[in-house]
């Protein structure tokens, strides 16, 4: 079954989600996060989605409440004031309140809390990674091409203009709409930098996390796993012809995932049942 949902998240803006769930059994609950520039249902993540639930497992995804995109426009950015006032302590907010949220859902029990996993992706894969680690109820983490030094690349003082300015401008390749960021997201990541010391709180943690990469990846060089490879708790894959994408795109009309997400699904789900 599917379903479709609001949350209240960060600030109290509401945001979407939506559940694929098998009715009647209580399996592991798996959550997804996405990247940056990204939405619930960018690409292949509903398919991916699919994946899972023919796996074993209860799937949700969220549209982070300032990701740029609202309720009634789950795929577009509509408000760019928000995506430029995004950060990392408020995705982490949105993930405390959706998971309140679902408990109080009439399908809550189809969801197993006590087995509970994340994926993320990107960005989103920082965001899981941050949250896991920070709530010791979750069972594991996976993340695709994930970000993880999170404060080195977000919270640097390095760019005076976008200081002085209070903002600065990307150029979104896909809408091509130039998409605010404020510099707030510097200040916020200084801010909860402790929370985003990845590699130092995995060191401490004693759960099995799993890093897949791409070999070919454009914007997260494959080299970010060199963080994490040499920890005993971690396992590093490389996919060496995968983009950051796994060559999915946005729309994605295909009915069959692509190969090297195929690859890296797999390998998740074989992951998360090591150790349920």
């Amino acid at each position: 079954m599917k379903q479709q949902g609001i949350y209240t998240g960060a600030e109290g803006k509401l945001a979407s989600y939506d559940i694929n769930y098998t009715a009647n059994q209580k399996r592991p609950l798996l959550v997804f996060c996405h990247g940056f520039n990204g939405f619930k249902d960018w690409g292949a993540f509903n398919l991916m989605s699919d994946f899972f639930v023919q796996n074993g497992f209860q799937f949700i995804k969220l549209n982070f409440s300032h990701n740029g995109t609202s309720p009634e426009h789950p795929m577009d950015f509509v408000d760019l004031e928000a995506f430029g006032n995004n950060n990392f302590e408020k995705e982490l907010e949105d993930i405390e309140a959706l998971l309140l949220n679902l408990k109080k859902e009439s399908f809550a029990d189809c969801l197993n809390f006590e087995k509970l996993f994340f994926i993320g992706h990107s960005k989103g894969g920082a965001t899981a990674l941050a949250y896991t680690l920070s709530h010791r109820e979750i069972s594991a983490c996976a993340t695709l091409a994930a970000v993880l030094d999170p404060v080195a690349r977000y919270g640097k003082e390095n760019d005076k203009l976008w200081k002085e300015n209070g903002v600065k401008f990307i150029l979104n390749g896909r809408t091509k709409q130039k998409m605010p960021l404020y510099h707030q997201l510097v200040e916020n990541t200084k801010k909860i930098k402790a929370q985003l010391d990845l590699r130092n709180l995995l060191k401490s943690d004693k759960r099995k996390f799993l890093f897949i990469q791409g070999g070919k990846d454009e914007a997260v060089p494959v080299t970010e796993v060199n963080l994490v490879k040499n920890l005993p708790n971690c396992t590093v894959s490389i996919i060496e012809d995968a983009n950051h994408v796994f060559g999915a795109s946005h729309p994605y009309t295909n009915s069959d995932l692509p190969d090297d997400l195929q690859n890296a699904l797999i390998q998740i789900s074989n992951f998360f049942e090591s150790v349920k």
